[in-house]
């Protein structure tokens, strides 16, 4: 019997330890498989936000390039093109026009628009995502200004497949888009250029009235004339609109920022108040810039992964956009013992233009975002102390509780019985099992922790294909052929013959692509760490 108690007893604390053991190894498994999910997921943003940014940056460079079948070809691989279906769909739509692809660009452009009207529906329901992962795991959701971009490139498009009736439906969706009243909208300058491109979409499809509508809200908004004249033409005459496109938009940079914050300002940034939200981003901001013990001050410290888009980090071409219609005119009268035929020389008509900032818009539409991006970062960050100090204690308690039976064990008395031993043993495997559970719950808590590492990246997504300013240039001419060219400072580029009919409007396109060195919207060397 003395020689049998040991063994049992040693057969139960195995027993014990061995489950301990078992789910030791559980909850490292399942430590494996958090932080692989995440992985997973931060695959994902990871595409989309940081590490996107080289291959955004390669879809620009070849379309800046001209290369626009080799950049349709860039968007069908998975690594290069964008991890998010909407904003899959608008690079595509883009690329698809200057590729020539017009159906898929159509369809691109149809299928953005119907994304963001279920995600407008479904965006308040993911916000809570985003307080344990980040913002790039939400589904992208553009701006205002973005938003327009859809029907405005939809109705390019339709109209390079010279499909007019669809060019209005575009026409209209823009019109809805301009006349909501859900949320600050883009700037007047910006409204006003949008409500213009509507009212060129609705002439050419033969709709005057609507037409008429949206360029009288235009030429409020804008608050000066509008380029050319608006009437119909006459039998006489004709119109050509030319578009004109300049470099690329700027897009958010990644940055790492400390900010002081008090608990009212938390408050604040929570509330739906955009006022008392954006007081309080300034005077947070504000504060980075102060040499002062803010800790002593009874002020807490947050360090953020944060989107900038300021300013200061882009070029931005400030040359002047413009277009203008070649003529001729004799030089003199020929007398009959030169020539028979009269010498001409080209005579530029010049276009009247009106011009918008796109860059200027998206960047109205970000920095009204930042307050509730800040008030989500901070909530990670709390999330992330929280969590690391509840591993901590995890694991403290599960040593407290084997040194605790360690002592225990010294001053126990040996057990004379079966039953004894079997209690004995029981004990045991009850600790053995708090000491497993609260090693897996700081496991559990350590992969909240780290996961939240991993995932919270600075959400850099945007439609970075978009252009830095749109100019519309408008002329109205005599019926027959001219040559158009389109300008920016002292280069011109001719876009062809055009063919004017009585009464007609003609649309035409052209994108001044950036040209070596750092181009317009191209970031400073030193503006991302």
């Amino acid at each position: 019997m003395c020689a049998r108690r040991p063994t049992h007893g040693v057969r139960h604390r195995t027993r014990a330890s061995l489950l301990a053991h078992a789910r030791g190894r559980g909850a490292i498994a399942l430590l494996a498989v958090l932080l692989g999910t995440a992985c997973a997921s931060a695959g994902q943003s990871w595409r989309a936000g940081p590490a996107g940014i080289p291959a955004e940056r390669e879809i620009r460079r070849t379309l800046a390039a001209e290369q626009y079948d080799a950049a349709w070809q860039l968007l069908k691989q998975k690594k290069i093109a964008p991890a998010d279906a909407l904003l899959r769909h608008l690079y595509k739509g883009v690329v698809a026009m200057h590729a020539g692809e017009l159906d898929e660009g159509v369809r691109s452009m149809d299928r953005a628009w119907s994304i963001v009207y279920d995600r407008w529906t479904k965006r308040l329901s993911d916000q809570g995502q985003a307080l344990l992962t980040g913002d790039g795991a939400l589904p992208y959701y553009p701006g205002p200004a973005e938003q327009m971009f859809i029907p405005y490139y939809g109705g390019l498009t339709w109209l390079a497949r010279n499909d007019r009736d669809a060019a209005a439906v575009e026409a209209r969706r823009l019109s809805t888009l301009l006349a909501s009243d859900q949320g600050p909208q883009p700037p007047r300058e910006f409204q006003g250029v949008m409500r213009y491109v509507a009212g060129v979409l609705y002439e050419v499809a033969g709709e005057r009235n609507d037409a008429d509508v949206s360029y009288r809200n235009a030429l409020e908004l804008l608050g000066a004339a509008l380029p050319g004249d608006t009437t119909a033409p006459d039998a006489g005459h004709g119109d050509v609109v030319v578009l004109i496109e300049d470099g690329f938009v700027d897009r958010p940079e990644p940055n790492s920022l400390l900010f002081w914050y008090r608990k009212d300002e938390l408050d604040a940034l929570d509330s739906d108040d955009d006022d008392r939200r954006s007081a309080a981003v300034s005077r947070m901001g504000a504060r980075r810039y102060e040499q002062r013990d803010w800790a002593a001050d009874d002020y807490r410290s947050v360090s953020i992964r944060w989107p900038t888009m300021e300013p200061s980090l882009f070029v931005r071409s400030t040359e002047p956009l413009g277009a203008r219609a070649l003529g001729a005119a004799p030089d003199a009268e020929p007398d009959a013992a030169s020539v028979a035929v009269p010498v001409v020389t080209p005579v530029a008509m010049p276009a009247s233009t009106i011009t918008m900032s796109v860059s200027d818009a998206v960047r109205a539409d970000f920095d009204r975002r930042q307050p509730a991006r800040l008030a989500r970062a901070v909530a990670r960050s709390v999330v992330r102390d929280l969590s690391l100090k509840g591993a901590g204690a995890a694991f403290e308690k599960a040593g407290d509780i084997a040194s605790s039976d360690d002592d225990k064990k010294k001053d126990d008395e040996p057990v004379k019985s079966k039953s004894g031993d079997d209690k004995k043993g029981d004990d045991e495997g009850g600790k053995g099992w708090k000491i497993a559970g609260a090693i897996l719950l700081g496991i559990g808590l350590l992969a909240v922790h780290a996961g939240s590492q991993v995932l919270d990246q600075p959400d850099l997504r945007a439609w970075q294909l978009l252009p830095d300013r749109v100019t519309i240039a408008r002329v109205r001419l005599p019926v027959g052929e001219f040559p158009i060219e389109v300008t920016r400072g002292g280069e011109a580029f001719s876009l062809g013959t055009v063919t004017v009919r009585p009464g007609s409007v003609t649309v035409l396109t052209h994108r001044w692509w950036p040209e070596g060195g750092r181009p317009a919207g191209a970031a400073r060397p030193d503006a991302t760490p």
